[in-house]
């Protein structure tokens, strides 16, 4: 069997680079399955070591300190506030929110793409909408903006994207129109 299997093989070029091409296919395709699975293992790892975290030390936790990372924020400080604010379209924020979420790379992720999207937010309002539409991804994966750039970052680059954040203002009050008289 094995013998007539190889001269088959030598006799046809187009049944060895089929399978071939079988082959390599099937390794790519078990490679791609693989790399799903750590990475929705690695997500929840993630999420519940956040909030461990959150409940042992919560004042060491820099990005959860912050108000801006927290998805309700823009909502919650509409509330309070009781005055009209600026805020980003649900596009922008999703636009905004697609642009990290492609700057995660297979090898390598964009740092800059990220800082670059955090330094065109212009409030930390913004900064919260775009957490809250980063967590209602399209493809259904619902993880925390902050759990993502802490388990993908360097605690440097996470420190940077914290500073970028601090300097912003809390909100932005939209100012009436002023009527000429």
């Amino acid at each position: 069997m094995k013998a007539t299997a190889i001269r088959i093989a030598q006799n046809n070029t187009k049944v060895l680079i089929i399978g071939g091409v079988v082959t390599v296919v099937g390794v790519w395709i078990g490679v791609a399955v693989f790399n799903a699975k750590r990475r929705k293992r690695d997500q929840k790892a993630i999420a519940f070591f956040s909030e461990l975290q959150r409940d042992i030390a919560p004042d060491t936790v820099g990005l959860v300190e912050s108000n801006a990372f927290d998805m309700r924020y823009w909502e919650n400080i509409g509330k309070k506030i009781k005055k009209p604010m600026y805020m980003l379209t649900v596009a922008s924020a999703k636009s905004f929110a697609k642009d990290i979420r492609d700057s995660w790379g297979v090898f390598d992720d964009d740092e800059n793409k990220i800082k670059s999207v955090f330094r065109a937010l212009k409030d930390q309002v913004q900064v919260s909408q775009v957490a809250y539409q980063y967590y209602y991804d399209p493809k259904g994966d619902k993880i925390n903006l902050i759990d993502d750039l802490k388990g993908r970052l360097s605690k440097e680059e996470v420190g940077e994207v914290l500073e970028i954040v601090k300097k912003l203002p809390q909100y932005r009050v939209a100012e009436p129109p002023k009527t000429k008289k």
